[in-house]
């Protein structure tokens, strides 16, 4: 059993975690400051360092703030709300907007993945479309569309860089994405990977990837998304 003494410290624990976080709101943290020392964390709370270290864990669990070794505590940067149900990118409240940069297009065969993940025959053709989604601190996902030619046949890369993938469908094709098959799994990046997001090699990633179909059951989109794993969230809805 707990003794009287860590029961009383873990409630001052939770409750000045929630005071660390009342003060970076009323005093306007952004994401990216720095918090003050354990020290002066302490200090100005009148509390233990053990305290303020208790507190701090917390708020790291909760992915409010973030440790830099040898640095000290940052507030984190925002989530992105990623739907399962729209499939759409949203970030949370006061964390800015996404923007989105052309990487890639090209006109492809299915080879023997694709084709098993499409359920399509191998060299069929398919417009291969990469975005990189970044917000106002970073770069934060990859985004691999693969759409099969029957269904924008007169698909350029101008069109591509207009919009992403899902709206040129929705908008231009008008096509209602009806069902959907999704998948979340971590891996961890490889050198070409890394590279784009400015991470090291076999840093931990979500792969988030599915299929999207229309009314009539017939195959629309396969993505394959590699998103920053500490900068992501999931949700059934959005408020939008």
């Amino acid at each position: 059993m707990r003794s009287s003494y860590e029961k009383n410290l873990l409630t001052l624990d939770v409750a000045l975690s929630k005071e660390i976080k009342y003060m970076l709101k009323e005093e306007h943290y952004l994401p990216g400051d720095k918090l003050p020392s354990e020290r002066k964390l302490a200090e100005l709370f009148h509390v233990q360092r053990l305290t303020v270290r208790g507190a701090l864990n917390l708020l790291l669990q909760d992915k409010t703030i973030i440790s830099k070794p040898r640095s000290g505590y940052y507030v984190a940067p925002k989530r992105i709300l990623q739907s399962i149900r729209n499939f759409s990118l949203h970030s949370e409240e006061d964390s800015g907007q996404l923007t989105y940069e052309l990487y890639d297009f090209k006109k492809i065969e299915a080879d023997n993945y694709l084709a098993s993940e499409m359920l399509l025959p191998e060299k069929s053709k398919i417009y291969k479309i990469v975005w990189l989604y970044s917000d106002d601190t970073q770069l934060i996902c990859i985004n691999t569309t693969y759409i099969p030619e029957y269904i924008y046949p007169d698909l350029t890369q101008q069109i591509a860089a207009s919009a992403p993938a899902i709206d040129l469908i929705t908008n231009n094709c008008q096509i209602t994405l009806a069902k959907s098959n999704q998948k979340v799994t971590l891996l961890y990046a490889d050198t070409k990977t890394a590279q784009i997001l400015n991470i090291p090699v076999d840093s931990p990633l979500m792969k988030y990837k599915g299929l999207m179909y229309d009314k009539q059951g017939h195959l629309a989109v396969f993505f394959e998304n590699n998103m920053l794993i500490d900068r992501f969230g999931f949700i059934r809805e959005v408020v939008l």
